[in-house]
């Protein structure tokens, strides 16, 4: 049972309540823990207070700790970047007073471990009642899957997509109004979008315009997606039951337990090689001051990206109705032509890279043809020049190289054309419309200044990947659940919203001290 649970306002109290004494002991180690008692003071979590309660039984035991003061020692344990167990958390918070009353409990009374996993527990709202069989079911031996030599993957290259109709399908359901509403994460990701996204967006973090609705926010920042590979901490091998090695068989593929059963092998592009363990997608606000996560969902190592980004994409429209996307940024992985039907569908402006593989031939009616980038090309072969984007018609303008083009491009033409194959004066005019080839007509014309301009905001992603990785170093968590790998990659992402938060508030002159300390003391 939860009565109630403390309000940002009462933790800050608290905070000013207790603070003064400990930097009064000790005040180079306070000092040393700034950043994390300003973010701390920052974080309102008031917004996720209905979420747990109704997760809570309305009678019986009262819980012991409160479910915001797990939560924020969580985030807390996060951003310290040097405890990435539970157990050495629990530890840390019983013999450290300062990490104790950061998270809002009395040094003499912290949390156990079992009341920390109990909390991560509860709020992940699975319907499975057998998970604990499910742990203990025996499945067939995972072996690394080999390349074929014949066809060995480039640098920065993604396997195919195996089933390409599972993508068709996924975006059929989700044009028709499927929701994905059973997903034991959803909780998390409502926290996440209600407490820190939001709060970005109010402070301007995450540039958004009114639109012509009143009741709707438009993003100006596109939103990029990428995914990046997460070793699990488990073995690939499993653990084995049989009795072979007993018979002097040493290499079976019999059936085995496996700590991780949810992980599986998948390829990882950037350093070419496979992995065991899960995919983070997050997406990521573009062209702002911070590149900040908006949306985090976990996969299969095995999952396409394109399978990823139609979830992600799905999932962040449902948990933001109020914004409005104006254009997102993604890879190659992307270049699906119901990908960008969907993105029409929605009103919504893709920026994908061409898949080289998917490439093809693609012409217009003769004389003219199209080169791999969608733009016309004459019938001398020279790229003609894009002149403007009709609104009224959908469609875009193409005009002969020879009368718009620069002093270097008109003087190739006039070198590569014997004749004008139009007798106008004005040069050979061709209109493209987008509706023609959605991945080649693009509204934005392809590889042209704009186009590129645009998408240099997608290494955002990659920025905001290397964070969770890198700077948060998410696999030495060593944890062996989607469970917990989703709530670790959650509390990265809030964390580095924080430090954004921590740096736009110190730029306009805010000092935690001020905040905490009497005046007497701060003046001393």
């Amino acid at each position: 049972m939860l009565k109630s649970c403390r309000s940002h306002e009462k933790y800050q109290g608290f905070l000013k309540q207790h603070i003064p004494a400990l930097y009064h002991a000790d005040p180079n180690r306070l000092v040393s823990f700034s950043k994390h008692l300003s973010a701390l003071w920052l974080l309102d979590l008031d917004p996720a207070i209905p979420y747990f309660i109704e997760h809570y039984s309305a009678c019986g035991r009262p819980a012991v700790f409160d479910p915001i003061d797990l939560f924020r020692s969580l985030v807390l344990m996060t951003k310290t970047r040097n405890h990435f167990g539970i157990t050495e958390w629990s530890q840390a918070l019983r013999n450290d007073r300062v990490l104790a009353t950061l998270s809002g409990f009395f040094p003499d009374k912290t949390p156990s471990v079992g009341a920390f996993y109990t909390f991560l527990d509860r709020f992940w709202l699975t319907f499975n009642p057998d998970s604990k069989k499910r742990r203990l079911r025996l499945l067939t031996a995972r072996r690394k899957p080999q390349q074929n030599k014949g066809s060995k993957l480039k640098k920065g290259e993604k396997l195919p997509l195996k089933r390409p109709s599972v993508v068709a399908r996924l975006i059929k359901q989700a044009l028709k109004g499927r929701r994905l509403l059973g997903r034991p994460e959803r909780l998390i990701q409502a926290i996440f979008a209600r407490c820190v996204v939001d709060t970005s967006i109010s402070l301007g973090l995450i540039p958004t315009k009114p639109s012509s609705d009143t009741n709707i926010l438009s993003l100006v920042a596109g939103i990029a997606g990428d995914g990046t590979a997460v070793k699990t901490a488990a073995s690939s091998h499993g653990i084995k039951v049989c009795d072979c090695r007993k018979n002097g068989i040493f290499k079976c593929d019999c059936p085995r337990r496996f700590s991780d059963y949810e992980a599986n092998w998948g390829w990882d592009s950037h350093n070419e090689v496979f992995f065991y363990g899960r995919t983070f997608y997050p997406l990521t606000a573009t062209h702002s001051q911070y590149d900040l996560p908006t949306f985090l969902s976990v996969g299969q190592a095995s999952r396409h990206d394109s399978i990823q980004a139609v979830v992600a994409l799905t999932l962040f429209r449902d948990l933001h109705p109020r914004l409005k996307i104006e254009r997102t940024l993604w890879d190659s992985a992307q270049d699906v032509y119901d990908f960008y039907e969907l993105h029409r569908q929605w009103g919504i402006e893709p920026f994908i890279d061409l898949n080289h593989r998917a490439k093809g031939k693609f012409s217009l009616p003769q004389p003219l043809s199209i080169n791999e980038h969608g733009i016309p090309c004459c019938p001398a072969g020279q790229c003609m020049i894009f002149d403007s984007y009709d609104k009224n018609h959908s469609r875009l303008k193409w005009r002969c190289p020879k009368k718009l083009g620069n002093k270097k491009t008109r003087s190739a033409a006039i070198l590569a054309c014997s004749s004008d194959c139009s007798p106008s004066s004005y040069g050979r005019t061709v209109y493209t419309k987008p509706q023609d080839d959605l991945r080649l007509f693009t509204r934005t014309p392809r590889n042209s200044s704009a186009w590129k301009e645009v998408y240099k905001g997608r290494s955002a992603s990659e920025r905001v990947n290397k964070r969770l990785m890198v700077d948060y170093q998410l696999e030495r968590c060593r944890v062996r659940s989607n469970k917990h790998w989703v709530w670790r990659g959650h509390f990265a992402a809030i964390s580095i919203h924080l430090d954004a938060w921590v740096d736009f508030f110190q730029k306009h002159d805010f000092d935690i001290w001020k905040e905490i300390l009497p005046p007497v003391e701060l003046a001393s």
